[in-house]
């Protein structure tokens, strides 16, 4: 069968042991020879200097998914995924209507279980409309997933809903299957750095606004946007809340990402050869760089393709998260992406197309 370790096997010689030690790197390559191949995924990296021990996976799943291993159908979350796959793909369902994409991440903390267990982030689609709507998708979510629906998790969801500015709106949805937590994360796009301070202090986040305020201020120099907040709620609006830092583009045509990483070096948030590590992982992988590592399956899209498309594996840079909670010290998170994609030969200009997010591809190599 083929495996998501298969496109390990051509990405992993570019991710350095200062990111992820062969320890950690063994786990991950456990991890996915279970799983099928997934045409977009990365890694969840922590950058400090004594935390290079854990490192997650996160995978871009697809409407249709037909191989996954029978073991995993046993657990009743992977049959709930199924089912809701099953929704997903009837175009007149309010799944199909309201949901844009689905992602997982797999916590790896040691050698994998049998059936790994991941969490569930949901991407909504943007033209949901109402309040009444996004919180009745959310609902249905947390509830799908045997998952608790008080009526106070409620009042707090509302009234995460309420206070957003204009502009402002909950994009994502994290139901974190694989922790020990009632709490759900939303995830909130368009908000502007000067609009979260407000906007918490609205939805009776506690926290010092003080600190956070000059984290916000100092982050929204540093980088392009400060993308998304992340927020956990459950009985209660939680104090610990992530800023998702982006640049429009990758290391080699922005150099403020080294500017970035080296405010994060001075403040103890990443370590000076994870900085190194983390801003050399964007390029791409080709057949010919590559021969021995290709995976077999890719090769009847390569043929069929021939001179019309160029087959690589992308690498890039998605942003860094900045975990805030008042009574932990500040935490800097990265995450790496890479995928298979076949680009149009015509027009191709890889770091072009690396940078703009949007390249001119053929099609993607979902799972075959």
């Amino acid at each position: 069968m083929n495996s998501m370790e298969d496109y390990l096997k051509v990405i992993t010689p570019h991710l350095h042991s200062n990111l992820v030690t062969p320890n950690a790197l063994s786990h991950l390559q456990a991890l996915a020879q279970v799983l099928p191949p997934f045409s977009y995924a990365g890694f969840e990296c922590r950058l400090g200097a004594n935390s290079y021990q854990e490192v997650d996976l996160f995978v871009s799943l697809p409407r249709h998914l037909n191989t996954l291993p029978p073991q995993f159908l046993t657990h009743p979350i992977w049959q709930t995924l199924q089912a809701f796959q099953s929704e997903w793909l009837e175009p007149a369902s309010f799944l199909s209507q309201s949901v844009k994409h689905l992602a997982l991440e797999f916590d790896i903390t040691g050698q994998p279980p049998e059936v790994p267990i991941p969490s569930f982030f949901v991407e909504f689609n943007r033209e949901m409309g109402s309040d009444n709507n996004i919180l009745t998708l959310i609902s249905t979510l947390i509830r799908q997933f045997n998952r608790p629906f008080s009526k106070k998790l409620e009042a707090n969801l509302e009234q995460c809903l309420h206070a957003l500015p204009a502009g402002a709106q909950i994009i994502h949805l994290g139901i974190m299957l694989s922790r020990p937590t009632e709490a759900v994360r939303i995830i909130i796009e368009e908000l502007k750095s000067e609009d979260i301070l407000d906007y918490l202090l609205q939805i009776g986040w506690s926290g010092p606004t003080d600190t956070l305020g000059n984290l916000v201020q100092t982050l929204s120099h540093l980088v392009d946007k400060i993308g998304f907040l992340n927020l956990d709620v459950s009985q209660l609006i939680h104090a610990q809340i992530g800023l998702e830092c982006y640049f429009d583009k990758q290391p080699l045509h922005e150099p403020r990402w080294q500017f970035f990483f080296d405010y994060l070096v001075e403040n103890g948030l990443c370590s000076p050869s994870k900085k190194e590590a983390f801003l050399a992982w964007p390029g791409f992988s080709q057949p010919e760089s590559e021969p021995a590592l290709w995976p077999n399956h890719l090769n009847w899209g390569d043929a069929f393709f021939s001179d019309q498309a160029v087959s690589a594996f992308f690498r890039k840079i998605n942003h860094v998260k900045m975990v805030y909670h008042p009574d932990k010290p500040l935490e800097a998170k990265g995450y790496l992406a890479f995928g298979h994609r076949w680009f149009d030969s015509k027009t191709l200009e890889f770091e072009d197309e690396i940078d703009e997010n949007n390249a001119n591809e053929v099609t993607r190599s979902e799972n075959r």
